[in-house]
């Protein structure tokens, strides 16, 4: 069942929790502390956001790696996924910001390396197959 699963939605949905029903400004700062150079580290609200969809893409990267032919249905999700986020970019004024926009961006990565990986994937395993 995880196969299928587009973990991007996991990095909108967060957003949308936190900016559209919390209301918490993509600005507020949400960790800060001295470093040793003596600038001070601050972690806003919006670049946490887009530490957690780096990581998400990670993994639906590593997802889209498995060369198993239910993944196609994980790339037509992820497709799903990212036209949600630039409907909701292009119409919803909560997510019309430059920390959605590469969110949105990140689904479009996801939609076209989970593409690009299974063409390679494809494309070795039938040069593997015709050469026995």
């Amino acid at each position: 069942m995880l196969r299928f699963f587009p973990f991007m939605v996991l990095a909108v949905l967060v957003y949308a929790v936190v900016i559209a029903v919390l209301g918490q400004p993509l600005g507020r700062e949400v960790l800060g502390f001295g470093l040793p150079s003596g600038v001070r580290f601050s972690l806003t609200v919006s670049e946490l956001l887009l530490f957690v969809a780096t990581i998400v893409l990670f993994f639906e990267v590593m997802n889209a790696a498995s060369a198993k032919t239910n993944s196609i249905l994980n790339h037509g999700l992820s497709m799903l996924v990212f036209l949600a986020c630039f409907i909701a970019f292009l119409l919803l004024p909560a997510f019309g910001t430059g920390t959605f926009l590469i969110i949105t961006l990140m689904c479009l990565v996801d939609v076209i390396a989970g593409y690009s990986i299974s063409i390679l994937t494809a494309r070795r395993d039938m040069t593997f197959g015709s050469q026995e």
